[in-house]
């Protein structure tokens, strides 16, 4: 083993972690490129200063360079002596190279700090993780860096320092990267309503954190106004209902406030001229990307001023003002944000602009190059091919354009499965949570038996799946419903819910109701949540700090009161495991109490005879 799993635990480091595994050459030959001259203050961003130079000190180990490798790690201690990536970092080094006293040094110091549990140090372990996946995963439809951004948030709550909106900012912008992906896809109405709602709150945490750093407190205004933008229907009294003085706020209301507080900041400048376009603010959209440009060459920014001359040209033809000027503009931003960044966005409108110019075998070249990147994120696909069908309509391919419209349809129907997954990535709904967050051994749950107690976690340290259950072989005590129960829980409770769950399907021989086993494949999330809930006869709703936060837990409970009140018994049973504040609407219902993860005799048999009473 090269260092102790006690010591650095789920944390680990880049040369240890999964997910930079098996790292093509080329591609990181590429990310070298892209950070090499990336330069960052500690004193302004600490957590990415530290993030991209363990990036850095990464990539050049994974290109045998190990001297340089060394250098980056050992100068980042200098500057952050207690930084627990850099130190698991060298100590796997020095034990790859035989260098075994200095690795015992490494391990030793990493073993002190991690033995400190040090809110501030942790996050940023966490951040650090987060910003090395997603650095590999950008402009793909992937979200593996989400837990551990997601963990740095979790753990922001008892940190005071300043890099805590870095840690915010960077998790909102997951959140943005969702809802722009759920809108593509047609998400569920209830998973684009919380979507909004948690991305809203996270960015206005941003710009309330004290000493926030000014550029991402200008950022996080704009992408409140991007998300208004998203769905024009979409109001802040509802996603900040206890902010009022933002109630009357629009999409351009925050654009203003982030050119205000920052008005050169180069990114802000690039975004919210971005937005103008949409806004058909044209004029104020050029000045705002030329400001952008000036001051540093981005991909996104000669991106969006290509789609301002594309949005310009097409207005023109339904003003029958029309200058070809625009297209030729077009096609030179969109070809110099390829020289900078290949995805298949700018494949896409540079084949478009090549073929509204009349240039159709050159449009099917770049169609083809969009079709085979594997970076689509932000995008719809299925556009791409619907234009490539166009195309070979105008040289007279029939047969070949209705395979390209097929591909269209094909696509969208993968689209709208891959916003069921999107949620799954965010929320572990419906998959088993198998990292940090949901570890029994966090919670002070007892597996001991103890008198006037039932022991849920008797059977073994570790539940067994209930998907391989024979449950349909179980008697179904209430004939009117398909279930005898449904369970609402949080992911992060869902190891203690399975022990839970069996134990009532094999002692009380009920059929239940879990997301694991019985939900339809293919079927929208909120779909099979009211489907299964309207088949149950009681609902169980396992009640936490964590569920309070899991907008589809909210989602659940939602469902819940609704189909309960068109019912003449009494369906919902409340079930606090971990004390926390009474969710709204159940301020009034008798719950049962859990103590240490179990139940005592008395509530134990009163849940069961509610379960097993014929309604």
């Amino acid at each position: 083993m090269e260092i102790g799993a006690d010591v650095i635990g789920e944390q680990g480091c880049h040369l240890t972690w999964a997910e930079l595994r098996n790292l093509s050459k080329e591609n990181l030959s590429l990310s070298w490129t892209v950070i090499k001259d990336r330069v960052v203050d500690y004193t302004e961003l600490p957590s990415y200063y530290c993030a991209l130079l363990n990036l850095k000190g990464f990539v050049r180990y994974m290109l045998e360079d190990e001297s340089t490798a060394e250098t980056i790690f050992r100068g980042l201690l200098e500057i952050d002596s207690e930084n627990i990536c850099t130190l698991g970092n060298l100590a796997v080094l020095c034990y790859r190279q035989s260098r075994l006293a200095e690795h015992r040094e490494y391990e030793c110091r990493l073993r002190k700090v991690v033995k400190r549990k040090s809110p501030l140090l942790r996050a940023r372990a966490y951040f650090d993780r987060a910003h090395s996946i997603r650095h590999f995963e950008q402009d793909k439809r992937k979200f593996t860096y989400i837990p551990f951004i997601k963990k740095a948030v979790e753990i922001a709550k008892d940190v005071e320092e300043r890099e805590k909106s870095e840690w915010l900012f960077d998790f909102g912008l997951a959140l943005y990267r969702k809802d722009c992906q759920l809108i593509v896809g047609h998400g569920a109405e209830a998973a684009l309503e919380a979507g909004f709602r948690e991305a809203a709150r996270c960015f206005y945490a941003v710009i309330q954190t004290n000493s926030s750093f000014p550029g991402n407190t200008a950022l996080a205004w704009g992408f409140l106004g991007i998300l208004l933008q998203n769905q024009r229907s979409r109001k802040f009294e509802v996603s900040l209902t206890e902010e009022t003085q933002l109630h009357y706020l629009n999409a351009l209301d925050c654009f203003n406030k982030a050119l205000s507080l920052q008005p050169t900041h180069p990114i802000v400048l690039r975004r919210v001229g971005a937005e103008m376009v949409k806004l058909k603010e044209f004029e104020r959209a050029r000045t705002l990307l030329d400001a952008s440009l000036k001051q540093e060459k981005s991909w996104f920014a000669y991106r969006h001023r290509g789609l301002l001359n594309l949005a310009v040209y097409e207005d023109g033809i339904r003003t029958k003002e029309r200058h070809d000027s625009y297209l030729v503009e077009a096609q030179q931003d969109f070809e110099s944000a390829i020289q900078v960044k290949q995805v298949h966005a700018d494949f896409s409108d540079l084949g478009y602009v090549l073929y509204l110019r009349g240039n159709y075998h050159a449009a099917l070249h770049q169609f083809s190059r969009a079709a085979r990147s594997a970076s689509d994120d932000n995008f719809n696909p299925a556009v791409t091919h619907r234009r490539w069908a166009l195309c070979l309509r105008a040289i007279h391919e029939p047969t070949g354009a209705s395979k390209q419209e097929e591909k269209a349809r094909e696509v969208e129907i993968h689209l709208s499965r891959h916003a069921n997954a999107i949620e799954e990535a965010f929320h572990g709904h419906g998959i088993n949570c198998q990292g940090f967050e949901c570890d029994l051994e966090r919670f002070n749950y007892s597996g001991e038996e103890r008198l006037g107690f039932v022991n849920i976690l008797s059977e073994e340290r570790h539940p067994l799946s209930p998907i391989g259950h024979p449950y349909m072989s179980l008697p179904n005590h209430h004939s009117v419903y398909k279930y005898d129960f449904f369970v609402s829980f949080s992911h992060i409770d869902h190891k203690w819910t399975l022990f839970f769950f069996r134990k009532l399907e094999r002692e009380l021989e009920l059929k239940g109701c879990i997301r694991y086993r019985d939900y339809e494949c293919g079927k929208a999330i909120a779909a099979n949540i009211s489907t299964s809930i309207r088949k149950s006869a009681k609902i169980l709703v396992v009640i936490s700090p964590d569920s309070l936060n899991d907008p589809w837990c909210k989602f659940e409970v939602q469902k819940s009161h609704a189909e309960s009140l068109t019912r003449n018994h009494v369906s919902l049973i409340p079930i606090m495991l971990r004390m926390c504040k009474i969710p709204e609407g159940f301020e009034l219902t008798t719950y049962i109490k859990c103590q240490d993860g179990q139940f005592s005799v008395d509530d134990w048999h009163r849940l069961s005879k509610s379960l097993l009473k014929k309604v």
